[in-house]
């Protein structure tokens, strides 16, 4: 699977679909002008208050009044119930009891705040191996061996031997150390740190600490009322400029899965020196597959177990370099329903949000070429308080025809109060003037969502996006005019078989 997942096209193969599981245009007319409420846009409900029920009944039947379809509930900074407490899912409970009422769907957001991993700062209390090891390394050549943390030291003079277990703190000579650099804590993680994906089990106390109040209180519900869970941004990035990414267990796993020692090569992923193409390729491989089997299974397996749809986004902004994750691509093939996120205003963006042909080939891509029908957007965020409804609509359009069909808005808010308006505005809620005309925009997304997921998608072009070649051209301390070159060259085609 790996391997299929790692020849990746932005434009895609045709799906293998029956004609009988082929909607018919009887159906899809029919079903135009009300279409299903699966279709209709579902914004993240933002929790960032004391959540009560008042609040919530206000909500959602401003939600439905406005023609949502269901809601992501999303516990945000700002919140002041405590998250995942008995209050907590009493609220969940509330807001559960009112939306079998009125037909709206409920998605679970799987952290508090993002990215996803670290529950709000309950994984590393509970686990402190899930962040207190390392997790980069960052290369330096001295005269002097400091004292410090390393996770080896070589000798630049013979052959480049490792002599961390002899090494003395003040020995002469030329050396490469590897310095241990360490998540730092902050009060975004709740005065702890993030994570460590790549670190066997970390995923599995996450999933376990965030879902099992869900499960024990609501598993009746899974696949019903409540549809999936939606991940933010998961990474594996060292977090340190000019460091590579480090786990405890990656020269072993190296070893086993390429049959030689990283070790003596570490240089080559930071400067073009010995076969420094293949040595880079391994690593950046191997981070993939430390990342899938890590993260991307357990979460697939849960979902699959409990009957829930698995969506969300990674970082989709930074490629070609592969410091959040090696293969974005490869990571959406175990969501059932895999997404992206698409921000701001402008198509601009120097490729990196709206005007990124390539994120919204690859999701529809992997979508097609796994036979998922829908494709989700995170859709709006920091776009600012002056977006209008023809911005919307524009901005919308442009990700719908490159493949999307389920709009994500980012953020309906609870309340404005104090820093929460400068929250990555625009809101899509009660506050702002324009609210009661909104539904105009939520049916025309409904009506586009319900026809693109229906029909079967032919492409008479594949387009095998360099990737794999791109990881041998990045180095954390250098810059590299081949990597800018497929940078821009990649992008340049697609807008050419775009336009």
């Amino acid at each position: 699977m790996i391997k299929f997942k790692l020849v990746i096209c932005a434009c895609l193969f045709s799906a293998v679909i029956t004609q009988a599981q082929l909607p018919t245009w009887r159906t899809v007319t029919e079903n135009f002008v009300e279409p299903a409420m699966s279709f209709r846009p579902a914004p993240f409900w933002v929790w960032h208050d004391r959540v009560d029920t008042v609040k919530i009944e206000r909500d959602l039947q401003d939600f439905v009044d406005i023609g949502m379809g269901g809601v992501f509930i999303h516990p945000r900074y700002g919140l002041i119930t405590e998250y995942l407490s008995d209050e907590w899912f009493d609220q969940v409970q509330f807001s559960l009891n009112k939306t079998k009422q009125n037909g709206l769907a409920v998605w679970l957001y799987d952290e508090n705040s993002f990215p996803s991993g670290f529950a709000g700062g309950l994984v590393p209390e509970a686990m402190p191996e899930s962040y207190n090891q390392g997790q980069g390394l960052l290369m330096r050549r001295v005269d002097e061996i400091p004292a410090g943390e390393f996770a080896l030291i070589l000798t630049d003079d013979d052959g480049r031997k490792d002599i961390t277990a002899d090494a003395q703190i003040g020995a002469k000579g030329r050396f490469i150390v590897f310095e241990k650099t360490f998540f730092e804590k902050s009060k975004w993680y709740a005065g702890r740190s993030y994570v460590d994906l790549l670190l066997p089990g970390v995923t599995e106390k996450f999933i376990e600490l965030t879902m099992s109040g869900y499960e024990k209180r609501f598993g009746d519900e899974f696949g019903k009322t409540i549809m999936g869970v939606f991940t933010d941004e998961p990474n594996v990035n060292p977090q340190r400029g000019g460091a590579i990414r480090w786990t405890p267990n990656l020269f072993d796993e190296f070893q086993s899965r390429w049959g030689y020692d990283l070790r003596p090569l570490l240089p080559s992923l930071f400067e073009e020196t010995g076969e420094w193409k293949r040595v880079r390729h391994n690593y950046y491989r191997l981070m993939l597959e430390l990342f899938i089997e890590n993260w991307s299974k357990p979460w697939h397996e849960y979902t699959e177990k409990h009957g829930l749809i698995w969506t969300g986004h990674y970082w989709e902004h930074g490629w070609p370099e592969p410091t959040e994750g090696s293969d974005n691509m490869a990571m959406y093939a175990w969501h059932q329903m895999p997404g992206i996120d698409m921000l701001f205003n402008t198509m601009d963006q120097d490729r990196t949000q709206f005007g990124n042909i390539r994120a919204v080939k690859e999701l529809s891509s992997v979508a097609n070429q796994l036979g998922q029908k829908r494709t989700l957007s995170e859709t709006y965020g920091a776009a600012g308080w002056e977006l209008t409804f023809a911005d919307m609509k524009r901005l919308g359009d442009w990700e719908y025809v490159l493949g999307v069909n389920f709009m994500n808005q980012h953020l309906a808010y609870m309340n404005l109060t104090g820093d929460r308006k400068h929250d990555f505005p625009q809101g899509i809620c009660y506050q702002t003037p324009w609210w009661p005309h909104y539904r105009v925009l939520n049916d025309y997304f409904a009506r586009l969502s319900m026809v693109l997921s229906a029909g079967e998608q032919v492409n008479d072009i594949l387009v095998l996006e360099p990737t794999s070649t791109a990881w041998m051209y990045y180095s954390p301390q250098r810059s590299n005019d081949r990597l800018k070159k497929i940078d821009e060259s990649f992008h340049q085609l697609l807008a050419q078989l775009e336009s």
